[in-house]
């Protein structure tokens, strides 16, 4: 028996050199598909990426020829040079990408955003000392309202800190995606001017030292119309924990559907808890959620509240801001309400040199 799973051990080694002398491990979109195969993967940056079916990756399998889960073996011949300038533009505002872009997650890993599938989606970090050595550490998400302007929560920022800003970025433990993260530092942060201890009015504009470029994975959120949007069924989500207190930073960016719950009771559903029956909703706020654990948590401020504007288009309509605990039943979590800032928001646009165009719908 033992003399059998030696064979069968030295088979499988000579079989996995074999293979991995005859390729390379690419990122996906950098290998042509065998004709055998039904799989897309996108052409180099040309055109838009709509309706194009996605490359399956599943969570669950451990094994990829030896090549990191983002990657594939290529032969020689198959390979795709990947030093064509992108020619991809902001195109139209707020378009969601529920499949992904360039390959789909199955697997286990349900709470996961697909690639690209919220490309306005930014990582808020700064530059932290610790024993002389610089480490890079994530604060909140925000998100892309203009190519050279970033919206998130008061509450994540202060005047005193260098921050840079993240587009494009899915898997923080991969560098292997299909397309380049980019960084920008923050030339300017302007928190709103009635912000205050109570965490009212708590909303931030971030201006960027340079614009970002255009990329599948980096385009801009629609900004709202001043109309209600209870009831709706929106998305929200970043890099935060997976659950309250003991929970776990995700290293992908997580997708979690929330519905918009009026004012009036969600305030009375936090007079519930230890906030107390005198508790009042500031008029700043809007609320989502309440499904038990299935909510924004530690980690996710700053992110961006999406709901439809019609079928894949999306209005960033809150900024996740606070909650009481994480996916308890019965209890939203608050979001700064967008809508009531839009006025802010354009004049502070205007003052700073941001167009608005590209977050019109």
């Amino acid at each position: 028996m033992k003399s059998l799973v030696a064979l069968l051990a030295l088979l499988l080694f000579f079989v996995t050199q074999s293979r991995s002398q005859i390729c390379t491990c690419v990122k996906k979109n950098q290998c042509k598909a065998p004709d055998s195969l039904d799989v897309t993967v996108f052409p180099q940056k040309s055109v838009q990426p709509v309706g194009l079916d996605p490359i399956a990756i599943d969570l669950r399998v451990s094994t990829n020829d030896g090549c990191d889960l983002l990657e594939t073996c290529c032969e020689e011949k198959d390979i795709i040079a990947s030093d064509q300038k992108s020619d991809v533009t902001f195109g139209r505002c707020g378009v969601r990408h529920p499949n992904g872009i360039g390959y789909r997650l199955t697997g286990e890993k349900s709470g996961s955003a697909q690639y690209g599938e919220f490309p306005w989606t930014l990582m808020l970090l700064k530059n932290s000392d610790l024993l002389g050595i610089s480490k890079e550490v994530y604060l909140c998400a925000a998100s892309l309202i203009a190519p050279d302007m970033a919206l998130t929560t008061a509450h994540c920022v202060n005047n005193s800190d260098q921050y840079f800003v993240r587009a494009g970025e899915w898997d923080t433990s991969s560098v292997r995606e299909l397309f380049a993260t980019q960084t920008q530092k923050v030339a300017q942060v302007l928190v709103h001017e009635d912000y205050n201890i109570y965490h009212h009015n708590n909303i931030a504009l971030l201006k960027l030292e340079k614009p970002f470029e255009p990329d599948y994975n980096v385009q801009i959120v629609c900004l709202p119309p001043q109309i209600s949007f209870d009831g709706a069924e929106c998305f929200t989500g970043a890099w935060g924990k997976d659950k309250f207190d003991q929970g776990v930073q995700q290293n992908i960016l997580r997708s979690i559907e929330v519905p918009v719950v009026p004012h009036n009771k969600c305030q009375a559903a936090f007079r519930n808890t230890r906030l107390g029956p005198s508790f009042i909703l500031d008029p700043s706020y809007m609320c989502a959620g309440g499904e038990e654990n299935v909510d924004a948590c530690t980690g996710d401020g700053g992110a961006p509240l999406v709901c439809p504007a019609d079928s894949n288009r999306y209005y960033q309509v809150g900024i996740v801001a606070w909650g009481i605990g994480c996916g308890q039943r019965g209890v939203p979590g608050a979001y700064t309400d967008v809508t009531k800032f839009m006025p802010w928001i354009r004049m502070r646009m205007f003052e700073l040199g941001s167009s608005l165009e590209y977050s019109t719908f």
